[in-house]
């Protein structure tokens, strides 16, 4: 459910079929409409920038102009807060308190909790600028 729930976010009307088929009954979507409605915002975002994300999508798809589109973001939006997200979480955590039990205290592992679990957004941070700005700070050590 999770990738379909991903590929969806993409407008990927083929690869978000398990997600769309899941709802369809429930909130009364139209397949042909939510076909073409995914087609028109698709092609709506890339002409504003090439590489849309959740966010765009949320303030251009609106209720009158797209609704089968609308009623299933709705529901998209709410489904990694109930599921995926927890189920990452505390398996990371369980990875994380594994490896280091015994070797930190509780805020550090909270750090690096929060580090793992947020992985797609640590993934963007430029390393290099992180170790540029650590090199720079002074060092509470003196090293002889």
């Amino acid at each position: 459910m999770a990738s379909a729930v991903d590929n969806f976010f993409s407008l990927d009307f083929e690869e978000s079929q398990y997600f769309i088929n899941h709802y369809k009954d429930l909130l009364n979507i139209e397949i042909k409409s939510l076909m073409a409605e995914m087609i028109v915002a698709q092609n709506s975002l890339k002409t504003l920038n090439q590489k849309f994300d959740i966010q765009d999508l949320k303030k251009s798809v609106e209720k009158h102009v797209y609704p089968n589109l609308y009623k299933l973001l709705q529901v998209a939006l709410t489904l990694p807060i109930s599921s995926a997200t927890w189920e990452r979480s505390f398996s990371a955590l369980r990875k994380i308190k594994t490896w280091l039990r015994v070797s930190m205290g509780q805020e550090r592992m909270t750090d690096l909790s929060i580090l793992y679990i947020e992985k797609d957004l640590t993934n963007k941070i430029d390393t290099k600028e992180v170790i540029r700005i650590f090199a720079q700070t002074e060092r509470r050590i003196m090293l002889e």
